[in-house]
């Protein structure tokens, strides 16, 4: 059973919330997902009161505060859910994160901070071209990519993030034990209208990754050579649930079948 946080923080500003995350053995507490699976060995800072929940459309973009909740971010989806918008991408994500107990506490800033290897919400946000907001105190923008990539979690808090949201077609593919179960691998394509399509990986690294070099074969039509590229992107050495090889095998198998 989890034990009980050695302190608890409700600060109402950024500032003060940045300062207190700044002492030893202190986590944040967005919606609590991951704090309830671990014990907490020191103090943790809510972070509700900071009003950081909101949603906006701004043209060709979609900003989100990052303590909104997946379910509520599936909720406003909804009224914008047509066919050709990145709408139905990311709601079949936020689906595919975990049961309704869980989508209904987990935040979106949460999701991202938790850098989840096998996450596929990760990966839509990542060919929508997301990127963050962090405050440090001073604001700064990341790359979700770059983000993702880091070796050590950027410092930071994460109060935003803002997708690209231009018409087009998404798809998303995987492999996995059982369809409830989170991939072994699993690849997503959004093809914007107008402009290039873009490509993202999960099972076959550490992180969720972009594959550019395979989305320059996509560019010219080469949808093979795409999915052969594809698997000289693998460095994920392998667990239980599949080997490296099988890994490398199957991101070449749906690179295939989310170009066709």
């Amino acid at each position: 059973m989890p034990k009980s946080p050695t302190a608890y923080h409700r600060p109402d500003t950024l500032d003060s919330a940045l300062q207190l995350l700044n002492q030893p053995d202190t986590f944040a507490l967005g919606g609590g997902t991951k704090l309830l699976a671990h014990d907490v060995p020191g103090a943790v800072v809510d972070l509700q009161k900071l009003a950081l929940n909101q949603i906006t459309w701004n043209g060709d973009t979609l900003s989100i505060g990052a303590a909104l909740t997946l379910t509520e971010l599936a909720d406003a989806l909804a009224a914008q859910a047509a066919a050709d918008s990145p709408a139905p991408l990311l709601q079949q994500a936020i689906q595919q994160a975990g049961p309704n107990t869980y989508r209904n506490a987990a935040t979106v800033g949460g999701s991202i901070a938790s850098r989840l290897p096998d996450s596929e919400l990760l990966a839509v946000l990542l060919v929508l071209d997301a990127t963050l907001t962090l405050y440090t105190p001073q604001q700064q923008t990341l790359p979700l990519a770059d983000y993702l990539a880091a070796a050590e979690r950027p410092f930071g808090l994460i109060t935003g993030i803002t997708l690209s949201w231009h018409t087009g077609q998404g798809k998303s593919e995987r492999v996995a034990r059982t369809p409830a179960d989170y991939p072994i691998v699993s690849v997503t394509l959004w093809q914007p209208q107008q402009g290039n399509a873009a490509l993202a990986a999960t099972g076959i690294a550490q992180r969720p990754l972009r594959l550019h070099t395979a989305e320059t074969h996509l560019h010219q039509g080469h949808i093979e050579q795409a999915a052969a590229t594809a698997q000289t992107a693998v460095t994920h050495p392998g667990d239980f649930r599949g080997d490296t090889a099988y890994r490398t095998e199957m991101v070449a198998v749906l690179v295939k079948r989310v170009c066709k």
